[in-house]
């Protein structure tokens, strides 16, 4: 990108993030949430929610609350099944923006999942009960994650087992990332409502490139009406997901500006983000569900903080730490360089050796076939919903072949939405897909899913 471009990006960006800034403060002042504050009602249904799943002295769905410290005074919180006499396998779920572990919960308590497996729900860092980063560019938060896989691998890992990195929306991206640039970690990503970062760049690049070739030549005399309208069609995808994607810009304003959003309007865009969330379950959230997810997604309370390890839980109360998560949009995680650390690339070169012996998902990319920049390198499997409003869907599957290895499948819910987590038929495929990848592979992926009537398989290498 040129210096001009570079400086026309970033007014543009400026100027769209404040507009997407006003649309938010009329739409609370519209609802006429703008100065409001909670009831307490409402403040003693967030507190109780609040106590049942962040209470360390707690067990939450019979689940364990765990630390793994990676450096100095920085710990991640985490959860695990206790109770599991002969685990072989390891799932590790990554969750996104804004949630928290919780996000999880119906598949940590699964039956099916849990009688051979350990399944651990991870808080991104600055998330639910997890220290913030001194940064949260690609370094700091892949080789964290990157370190806390290999822990996992080796406190719980059998011989013989797999191990899985089940993700959503943030946590997609992060495996994205770790399944191009570190591969070996696991034997299977299973992505839901999330991008392969590199390629859905390539393809707005593509299309802008061609639309501007198409414009000049449509400008010359005589104009050109059908290029045009062949230049704007083509188009159509990039804006579209521009239209998707607004609140990202208004998380990249200059501060105060986003940080304010988080506890405006009594949370309002984390209320708006659960509505929509419940959006696609066909009916409505009762009071103690909302409590629930407004409590899992700003972390322990007040009362909680007393009891969490030294150093006390930094996150802000007031605003349920919404300024440290949107760190993960303004800090350049998604397409900036990961430098890794001399310990993470001997660590990732031992587990590539120690692997040799075995067949490895990894293998489908071969020494002279690692496709273009950002594909990923080892088995994945990929779900998106029709009804996602993050993603444009022409953008983000367009040409995704490219950036799988063998053994990866794409599968599209026409039902489903952006939390598939949380909803019945999209927790139903992941729990089937995780089943799949554990128990025998060679087993038909179409097979696996032919009881959905409602779900396209576009992509199986």
């Amino acid at each position: 990108m040129s210096a001009i471009s570079a400086i026309l990006w970033r007014g543009f960006s400026f100027l769209y993030g404040l507009v997407g800034m006003a649309g938010f403060i009329a739409a609370m002042a519209r609802d006429g949430t703008l100065f409001t504050k909670p009831s307490q009602k409402e403040t003693d249904q967030v507190a109780h929610a609040q106590n049942e799943l962040w209470d360390l002295k707690r067990s939450p769905m019979g689940l364990k609350h765990k630390f793994f410290q990676f450096r100095s005074e920085r710990r991640l919180h985490y959860v695990v099944n206790a109770g599991i006499e002969n685990p072989n396998n390891v799932i590790i779920f990554i969750h996104g923006f804004p949630n928290s572990w919780v996000l999880w919960k119906h598949l940590l308590i699964s039956s099916k999942l849990s009688q051979n497996s350990v399944l651990i729900a991870l808080d991104l860092p600055g998330y639910g009960g997890s220290i913030s980063l001194p940064d949260h560019g690609p370094k700091s938060v892949l080789e964290a994650i990157t370190k806390f896989v290999l822990s996992m691998r080796r406190e719980y890992l059998q011989a013989d087992g797999k191990v899985l990195i089940v993700a959503h929306d943030w946590g997609g991206i992060i495996a994205a990332r770790l399944a191009s640039e570190a591969s070996q970690l696991v034997d299977r990503f299973i992505i839901a409502g999330a991008v392969i970062p590199r390629h859905v760049y390539a393809n707005a690049q593509r299309r802008i490139a061609s639309s501007k070739q198409m414009l000049h030549t449509a400008l010359r005399w005589p104009p050109s009406p059908r290029l045009l309208a062949r230049a704007s069609t083509n188009l159509s995808p990039v804006l579209s997901q521009l239209g998707c994607s607004y609140y990202i810009f208004v998380f990249n304003l200059p501060w105060p500006l986003p940080h304010c959003l988080g506890w405006m309007g009594n949370m309002w865009f984390l209320r708006t983000t659960h509505r929509v969330q419940a959006s696609n379950l066909n009916r409505e959230a009762s009071n103690a569900e909302a409590a629930e997810r407004m409590a899992a997604d700003i972390g322990p309370g007040t009362l909680q903080n007393e009891d969490w390890p030294a150093p006390q839980y930094p996150m802000r109360v007031w605003d349920g730490g919404w300024s440290e998560k949107i760190r993960l949009y303004r800090e350049g995680l998604v397409l900036g360089d990961w430098e890794k650390s001399l310990g993470t690339i001997v660590a990732l070169n031992e587990l590539k050796e120690s692997q040799s012996h075995r067949r490895h998902s990894g293998t489908g990319v071969g020494l002279f076939d690692e496709g273009p920049p950002g594909a990923l390198k080892t088995a994945a499997t990929i779900v998106y919903g029709r009804n996602d409003p993050a993603f444009d869907p022409q953008l983000c599957l367009e040409g995704i072949s490219d950036y799988l290895t063998k053994d990866s499948q794409v599968v599209f819910l026409e039902k489903g939405g952006h939390w598939l987590p949380s909803e019945e038929e999209g927790r139903e495929v992941l729990e089937r897909l995780i089943i799949w990848s554990l128990e025998d592979e060679r087993v038909s992926f179409k097979k696996n899913l032919e009881d959905f009537p409602d779900i396209r398989i576009l992509v199986e290498k």
